[in-house]
């Protein structure tokens, strides 16, 4: 669900706007058989089991252990019912669609928006899904509150003013959650309330225009991410801290890219070019990359290809290319 979110972005800031309409249909035909929530992940053909095994195989390098399936369906990611409202969002605030024609999209939409009441009072498993670590995480109070906030829009459509006390009521209580896990000596908003471990997910506060681009707490917070989890070659860490497979050996593309958007977003535009060009260079001789880089060796690790960091690259492109707005004579 999460992957879709960043995925139907790029596709929107390519031309290709059909793909959103597909999504309703696939979420329609999950939300017929879901009443109180999602799974973080479903099947193409959305298939709810997807039992994981290790298989006696090596890895590259001989990594291990190779694992098929995926264990995170079972677990609890409460944030992506906000990804999802999002997603849907330019299908009923976008005049070119027609969202009148949807059979039974009102409903869809307001069960969505109660699955978010239902669950943001929990811990959850993070968008790392963390096998051990179950918390309050910013990330999710952030799509929490970007997906109340897409719901006030869509219940203003259809007229709902229920929904729309609904929808003001959840953005001000994720706006609550958010700032409670912000470190005032830091000067930055940490993995999670009461935890002083930074997380680069929490770059997506400045993408998804919940830090103000031009306020001082943006710039510091950017900064003090950039110091925390930044390598000399401009790769960024997820975090620090030691999970569930132990600690962080690689870092994370899509992170990468991130770092590059919000650079953009704060107006430090020829630093988010050259970052953005140093991680052309980790792709490999197809233009392909991976989930992970070995900052030291520049070794690709994780899977591959990945979506996750292909859609990074087009994302960071844009917003860099929103920024420069340039004719194309220039």
């Amino acid at each position: 669900m999460r992957d879709t979110f960043y995925t139907l972005q790029a596709f929107n800031h390519i031309g290709h706007f059909e793909e959103s309409e597909r999504y309703f249909n696939y979420i329609a035909n999950i939300s017929s058989k879901e009443k109180d929530r999602f799974q973080p992940l479903y099947s193409i053909k959305g298939k709810s089991k997807l039992e994981e095994k290790i298989i006696d195989l090596e890895g590259y390098l001989g990594n291990g252990p190779v694992r098929i399936g995926n264990q995170a369906h079972e677990h609890i990611q409460n944030d992506v019912y906000g990804q999802v409202m999002i997603s849907l969002l330019p299908l009923f605030a976008d005049e070119r669609f027609q969202h009148e024609n949807r059979f039974n999209s009102h409903d869809m939409m307001r069960n969505i928006l109660k699955m978010i009441d239902r669950t943001i009072d929990e811990k959850d498993a993070s968008l790392w899904e963390f096998r051990d670590r179950s918390k309050y995480y910013c990330y999710t109070f952030l799509f929490q509150w970007a997906g109340s906030s897409a719901a006030l829009k869509i219940a203003s459509r259809f007229g709902d003013n229920e929904m729309m006390t609904t929808a003001r009521e959840l953005k001000k209580k994720a706006f609550e959650r958010i700032e409670a896990c912000y470190d005032d000596k830091m000067g930055v908003y940490t993995q999670a309330a009461g935890s002083p471990e930074l997380d680069a997910a929490n770059l997506q506060l400045i993408m998804m225009g919940y830090l103000d681009s031009s306020s001082s707490i943006a710039k510091t917070h950017l900064k003090a991410m950039e110091k925390e989890l930044r390598t000399k070659e401009g790769l960024f860490y997820r975090y620090k801290h030691i999970d569930d497979f132990g600690a962080p050996e690689t870092t994370f593309l899509i992170c990468a890219f991130w770092y590059v958007e919000a650079l953009a977003v704060v107006g430090r535009v020829e630093e988010a070019i050259i970052e953005f060009e140093k991680l052309l260079k980790y792709t490999n001789h197809l233009g392909l990359l991976s989930e992970d880089v070995d900052a030291k060796t520049g070794s690709q690790w994780g899977n591959f290809p990945q979506a996750y960091s292909h859609v990074g690259l087009i994302n960071a492109a844009y917003r860099i290319a929103t920024k420069l707005d340039k004719p194309m004579f220039f």
